[in-house]
């Protein structure tokens, strides 16, 4: 009876390990086939709607984070975060009035995806803090031909005032009268 016991506890103990070892293969095999399919991809379509979630996606995030005035949630939208004290310094945006906030659509400033396949989306928004208009451009950064969200590269605000004397044609640029948070993809050549 203690044999059969024992024959029984090494027959389970055999096939946990069998079933482990193949448990393992298999993953490890579902990797590297799943990371050699993903080097091997050409894509040739862009995923505008994609493009346009993540944008209004992020967008949105860049709001919350201006109308509660913390620095740091903002900071962890930005892939790069230089500048963020300035934007979040340049208007009351606390007494922002976003849930009103007029979008003039969203698009990419670039022709087509980069050599890796990255390219930008962007939207502005006339939001009116008190009295004052402002724009708020935002600017959203996508990877695999718009499939992946890698997060806002910009986020940049002016006066409407300035906007309006540009001929509507400001786009996040940094200048006297604007503030710049982190770097415009679409104008990275320039």
């Amino acid at each position: 009876m203690k044999r059969k016991k024992r024959d029984l506890l090494l027959l389970l103990i055999a096939l946990l390990i069998l079933a482990i070892t193949f448990t393992a293969i298999y993953f490890s095999n579902k990797n590297s086939v799943y990371k050699e399919r993903l080097a091997e991809e050409e894509l040739t379509t862009l995923d505008f709607y994609s493009m346009q979630e993540y944008s209004a996606g992020n967008a949105a995030a860049v709001m919350d984070a201006l109308k509660t005035g913390n620095t740091k949630k903002l900071e962890k939208l930005m892939i790069d975060p230089a500048g963020v004290d300035a934007l979040m310094n340049f208007a009351d945006w606390k007494n922002a009035d976003f849930e009103n906030a007029t979008s003039m659509g969203a698009g990419s400033l670039t022709p087509a995806p980069d050599e890796n396949g990255k390219m930008d989306i962007s939207e502005r928004f006339i939001v009116n803090v008190g009295d004052v208009k402002y724009v708020l451009f935002v600017e959203t950064l996508t990877s695999r031909w718009g499939m992946n969200n890698d997060g806002v590269s910009a986020a940049a605000a002016t006066t409407f005032g300035h906007f309006d004397g540009t001929d509507y044609a400001w786009n996040g640029e940094g200048d006297d009268q604007s503030v710049l948070a982190g770097s415009l993809w679409w104008n990275r050549g320039n």
